[in-house]
Formats: structure tokens, C-alpha cells, sequence
């Protein structure tokens, strides 16, 4: 989404007897008026010659070419006003871009009495260190209310300055807050977002709420309180008037817990067994307990841990590999122990399984992005070139996190720790000492391999990303959306949907000693997770407040396992055992079109993101058409079962896709449709089938 640029045409700017700075006082002029946007001088090779650096990144080279450039033809220190620079932004000469600053303006005056005093960088160490907003927070009591942002900056200096007029305003959902260039805030819709703010390098946010209308408002208080999650969950409700959907009903929650946790639907005995007992909070929690100690739970979450870390290929290291990660979630290790083992593994690949994370990208660069996107959360690639337009990172930030990477060497499929080896600086071509994403310098340590030191402070409590990182995405897997989305995409600017929920689970992670089961557990068990997917007339919009259960798409390999299950014919896979399920499978690179075709994440980039292949139309018409579905109803076990009555055919097959006993009208509807069929074997074939192409099937819910 752009940013909101504006105009320069108002006079808000202080008056000040002081030489004016370049850094800090002109630039962030000139990225206010959009000249140093993408779309403008902004861009790699610029504008009409003239290039500058993308939202002000690099200060030093932006004034060199102001002020020195081409012989310095852009300024007229004896005339300032006949000077290119504010000639063109004003309109008296033809601009592409426009008319930028109007000449009765303070930033005109501004611009003009600079270039008059000789155009001066000022002091180079004189920078903006952060900026705040207010109101960080601010409920909009209804639509087309309205706030207004002041944003502050502290430069290194110590001193204060307002600079509302000049920061960067970008609303993260338009449907919900509008923004102006001059950060007055409109409400257009329910719900909750941010503005994201920016400054001369400086990032900051502004959330606001916004609650439903009064129509539609719930007068309801009774959301549970006794859990953390709920605690959390029902504030914001009861704040925005939000309604929330009854708890589920025992066949959906055992469907639901049985794919979350699992990665597999409940055999049939099992729904029998759960269904037929009295509903109670203590037979699900038995049933959470059950799971998370089983079998399955491994299977399951090794595989979505293959997934984030991009586990692929062929051999024995893979296997290796696969096989160490497995006993890693076997054993309940700490999940900043796993990361420290990953980060820091050497040796042979066919014998050290960890040390295959390290074969992800020979070029430290490319390593560290990796490491910052599956560990961290963080999307650091724009800071390689220039500085991160929605973050806090810079270059330097970027290639002295890159620096941990830039000693190992991979030779004859071992992982090795050189004594030499260093990430240039592509500005000054000098090497970049190592630095952890916002911390300072790395002081060298004792041993030669500095990937010790960043696994230490990664699996710190110290490490404001790590633990988010991690709550995110299993609460993401779990609710059926991360409270930071993108999952992979946490900064300031882009925060939570509910923050202090978001620091409060993290503690619970970091206090448990970054254990995944309590993690889950403790999700799983709130009445929020619980809730039926069922909406209501004030919550069938809501895709942020958790007021009702959000319908997930299986993934591929948990939908191949659930149709073989309930078809009861186990999918082949070349080199595996028969009876292995495709949670079970190593790597994407074992061969199935079945997996191919439902969209089975290939692991060469971030499952999250375009690192799936099939979906959409292709893997409609193969469920309708092709032999994932088709080639399993001659399991034997239909024969069998069309010797029962129609209204036990109807039941059980309800029960093994749906896991729910069927509405009275769908019984009975199946009932007259069997009871007419010439074939009743095709009959029941055509049941399954249906069952299985529904929509309700392909989602957890």
C-alpha cells in the first residue's frame, strides 16, 4: 500500500533561527514531497538523470549529488530561487513529477533559506534515532470518527522536534482507517489496524479500533475470563462490541483438534467412543492430552517443521536430517535448543543431520535472509540495497547479520568453520563486523565460529523476535490466521492484532523453556480456539477478533492421508513402507501427482508465500476427475458396507469424512437415494464421493 505523500502546500513548519541540517531537515522534506520515492528520483537509475536515494537512505550520497553533481548545476547559492532543484519542485519549470512545493510555503522558505546559507550536510553524526506516536492507541467511537496523529523524533542529540507535517502516513487497512498525508485519521469501517509511520529512517506505529455499529453490537459479557487467551480475547470483544459464536459442539471440536494437533482425522471408533460420553471440558481435555503425547503429534509437527526450514532433497544427509528433526519433536526439545543446534552444526551432512540447514544458500547474504525469516519473522531482503522502507534495517544492519554466515564452506558434504571470511559492505567495500538484527557489534569471541554467539542471543529471552516469531506461527496454524500477518513479517509497523496478548504468550513460551506441547496445549484448551465456526449475524466479517473459528484449508499431505484414511486404502509411495502416510514423507521430492496437484509445499522458498505447487482449478477437476478420489472408491470395505442398512451406510461415511452424524434431512434424503439406486455399491461409491469433494471436507473448521 503507497504511502500517503502530500503535497507541500500548507505552512505548518516552526520558524527557526538555526542553520538548517540536510539529514535531518531537508531530506525528510524532500521524502514528504515524494522526490525520493520508488515511482520517482527515487527509483534505481532515477528520473530525467537524476537519481537519489530511495526514501533517504543514504544521506552523504543524496547531498553529494544535490549539491555537487553535474558541477553543482541543481543549486544557485547566490539565487536560491533560481536554483533547479526548487525550480522544478515548484512548478516553474516542466517536472514529470509535478508541482511538489508550493513558493508561499514554510517548506518552500525552508528549502530556499538552506540552499542561500550554502547548502551545508551539517554534522554527520546528527541523526534521528526514533520517533513516537500519539496516540500509540485510540478506539474511534464509530465510522467517520476522526483523530489526529503528532509524531515526534529524537535526534542523537538528545533534543525533541515535532515533525507531524513531515512523516510518512500509510494506513494498513484502508477498509477499517484512512490516513491523510498530514496523519488525520478517518474511520471507515469495524474492526482493528494501524498506520504505519515513518521518518527519516525511523519506523513507528498507531493502532486504532474501531467497534461494529450499533446494530449489530453484542450486549453479551459472559466470554470466559479463567484462561489467559480468553482474558485477552474477550476484552477486545466486550471493547468493540463484537459477539461471539457458541462453544463448538463435541463433533466439530473432535474433528478440528484431531487435524490440528494431528494432522489426521479420528478412526472411526474413536469418534464413537468420544461422541457417545456426556460433553464436558474434561473429556476434551483428555482427548488434547491424548494427542499431544501421540505418535501422530510427531509425524505431524516434523513435518511442519520440515516445511519452515525448507527440508528437501534426496540421500542419506536428507534422511539424516529428517530423522534428527523427528527425534527433536519426540523428545519435547526446546525449540531455542533445536535453533541453536541448526544454527551452529558442522561436520558431514550424512552424519550430522542439523548441519544440512546450513546447505540452504552458499552465500551468506542469501543465508541470513533465511535464518531471519524462519527464526526471527523478519523479512530483511530490501535492507541488502537499501534501507528497509517498512523496518527499521539498514544496510549495515543487513550485512552485519549476514557477517555470522560469511566463515562457513561447504566441501565434500561437510559443513565447515573457517578462520577467514568476511561480508563486504557494498558502500564502503570494508568488512562489516557481526551484529544481531538491532543489537550492537558482536565482540569477538573465543572460538573462530561466530555462529555461537547469534545462537545464544537467538534462543535468549533477550531476543525480542525469536519467541513471537514461533507464537505466531503455531497460533497461526491453530486460529486459522497469525496476530501478525504475513507470519513472517513482524515489525513495528505491522503490529498485532492484540500486542499484549502476543507478549504474554511469548512469556509463557520463554518461561516454559520453549516447550511446542505446552504451547499448543495452552491454545488448544482456551475457549477462543474452541468456539464454533458457526457466525453470527455481528461477526460473519470478522477475520481478526477471533469471534468464531475461521474455516483452514487442509494442506496436501493431511488431505491425501484423510481421504486414504476414510477410503481405507493407504496411498504408495516409491521407497516407503506401505501404510506410510504422506505426513510422514521426508521431502517433497518423492514422488506424488496427488501431492503435486493439491498443492504440497515444494520447500525451494517459504511455504507461507509461493513456495506451493497446484491448487486452484487443476486440483478442482482432479478431486472431481481423477484418481486421488476416483481410484480409492473400489476400496473393499464399501462392499461390505452396502450390505448394511441405508441409514447405517449414511452414518458411517458421515462419520469417517465429517466425523459429525448426518443433519436429519441429509439422512434422510441419502436414505431415499440408496433406497432407489439400481447399483447400490455405485450408490454408496457416489456417497463417498460427494463427501469427499465437499467443501466441508477439504476444510478444518
Amino acid at each position: 500500500m503507497p504511502y500517503a505523500v502530500a503535497l507541500l502546500t500548507a505552512a505548518p513548519l516552526p520558524a527557526t533561527d538555526l542553520p538548517s541540517v540536510f539529514r535531518s531537515d531537508i531530506l525528510p522534506l524532500l521524502t514528504k514531497a515524494g522526490c525520493n520515492a520508488g515511482a520517482c528520483h527515487g527509483a534505481a537509475t532515477g528520473q530525467g538523470g537524476f537519481r537519489l536515494s530511495l526514501l533517504g537512505y543514504d544521506p552523504e550520497s543524496d547531498h553529494a549529488r544535490i549539491t555537487r553533481e553535474l558541477g553543482g548545476r541543481r543549486l544557485d547559492m547566490g539565487h536560491p530561487d533560481d536554483s533547479l532543484l526548487l525550480r522544478k519542485a515548484s512548478g516553474q519549470l516542466e517536472h514529470e513529477g509535478g508541482r511538489r512545493l508550493r513558493r508561499d510555503t514554510a517548506a518552500y522558505s525552508l528549502v530556499q533559506r538552506w540552499v542561500a546559507d550554502g547548502a551545508p550536510y551539517g554534522p554527520k553524526e546528527l541523526r534521528v534515532t526514533g520517533i513516537s506516536v500519539t496516540p500509540q492507541e485510540e478506539l474511534l467511537p464509530a465510522t467517520n470518527a476522526t483523530a489526529q496523529l503528532r509524531v515526534t523524533a529524537v535526534l542523537s542529540d538528545g533534543s525533541q522536534r515535532d515533525v507531524s507535517d513531515l512523516a510518512l502516513y500509510t494506513s494498513n487497512d484502508d477498509s477499517i482507517t484512512t490516513v491523510t498525508g498530514a496523519g488525520a485519521v478517518k474511520a471507515t469501517g469495524a474492526g482493528l489496524t494501524s498506520i504505519m509511520v515513518r521518518y527519516s529512517g525511523a519506523v513507528a506505529a498507531a493502532r486504532f479500533a474501531v467497534p461494529l455499529p450499533p446494530a449489530l453490537r453484542s450486549a453479551r459479557s459472559d466470554f470466559p475470563a479463567t484462561h489467559l487467551i480468553d482474558r485477552h480475547i474477550g476484552t477486545e470483544l466486550s471493547r468493540l462490541g463484537a459477539p461471539a459464536s457458541d462453544l463448538s459442539e463435541d463433533a466439530e471440536f473432535l474433528r478440528r483438534i484431531y487435524l490440528d494437533v494431528a494432522g489426521r482425522l479420528p478412526f472411526l471408533e474413536e469418534v464413537e467412543r468420544f461422541l457417545s460420553d456426556p460433553p464436558s471440558a474434561q473429556k476434551r481435555q483428555r482427548t488434547i492430552d491424548a494427542l499431544i503425547g501421540s505418535d501422530a503429534f510427531v509425524d505431524f509437527w516434523t513435518l511442519k517443521l520440515a516445511d519452515l526450514l525448507l527440508l528437501n532433497g534426496t540421500g542419506d544427509a536428507v534422511a539424516t536430517y529428517h530423522a534428527w528433526l523427528r527425534d527433536q519433536v519426540s523428545t519435547n526439545a526446546p525449540l531455542n535448543a533445536t535453533a541453536a543446534a541448526l544454527l551452529t552444526a558442522s561436520g558431514p551432512l550424512n552424519k550430522v543431520g542439523p548441519a544440512h540447514f546450513m546447505m540452504l544458500a552458499a552465500d551468506p547474504r542469501d543465508l541470513s535472509e533465511h535464518v531471519a525469516r524462519i527464526f526471527l519473522g523478519t523479512q530483511i531482503a530490501c535492507a541488502r540495497c537499501h534501507a528497509h522502507p517498512s523496518d527499521r534495517w539498514t544496510q549495515e544492519d543487513y550485512h552485519g547479520f549476514a557477517a555470522f554466515f560469511a566463515r562457513i564452506s561447504r566441501d565434500a558434504g561437510q559443513i565447515r568453520v573457517s578462520t577467514r571470511g568476511e561480508v563486504d559492505h557494498p558502500k564502503s567495500g570494508l568488512p562489516v563486523r557481526p551484529r544481531a538484527l538491532g543489537e550492537a557489534e558482536f565482540a569477538p569471541g573465543a572460538s573462530a565460529d561466530r555462529r555461537l554467539e547469534l545462537a545464544r542471543w537467538i534462543g535468549s529471552s533477550v531476543n525480542p523476535f525469536f519467541a513471537r516469531s514461533l507464537v505466531n506461527r503455531v497460533w497461526k496454524h491453530l486460529m486459522g490466521r497469525g496476530l501478525v500477518e504475513p507470519v513472517d513479517d513482524l515489525r513495528p509497523t505491522n503490529p498485532a492484532t492484540h500486542p499484549p496478548l502476543m507478549e504474554d504468550l511469548a512469556g509463557e513460551l520463554i518461561s516454559h523453556g520453549f516447550n511446542l506441547r505446552h504451547l499448543i496445549r495452552l491454545i488448544v484448551t482456551s475457549h477462543t480456539y474452541q468456539l464454533s465456526s458457526q457466525t453470527l449475524p455481528g461477526n460473519q466479517s470478522d477475520v481478526q477478533l477471533y469471534t468464531h473459528a475461521y474455516p483452514k484449508p487442509l494442506s496436501a499431505a493431511v488431505f491425501a492421508d484423510a481421504i486414504a484414511q476414510a477410503t481405507d486404502l493407504p496411498d504408495l509411495f516409491e521407497g516407503y513402507p506401505t501404510g506410510t502416510r504422506a505426513v510422514q514423507l521426508r521431502t517433497p521430492a518423492t514422488p506424488s501427482p496427488a501431492l503435486d496437484v493439491l498443492g504440497r509445499c515444494l520447500r525451494k522458498a517459504a511455504c507461507e508465500g509461493n513456495g506451493q505447487s497446484g491448487g486452484g482449478l487443476a486440483q478442482a477437476l482432479h478431486l472431481i476427475n481423477g484418481s486421488t478420489i476416483n481410484g480409492k472408491l473400489r476400496s473393499p470395505f464399501l462392499e461390505k458396507l452396502a450390505q448394511e442398512s441405508s441409514a447405517s451406510i449414511v452414518k458411517e461415511l458421515y462419520r469417517r469424512t465429517l466425523v459429525r452424524p448426518p443433519e436429519a434431512d441429509e439422512l434422510s434424503e441419502w436414505e431415499q437415494s440408496l433406497a432407489k439406486a439400481p447399483d447400490r455399491i455405485e450408490a454408496v461409491q457416489d456417497l463417498l464421493w460427494t463427501l469427499l469433494n465437499s467443501r466441508e471436507f477439504a476444510l478444518n473448521h
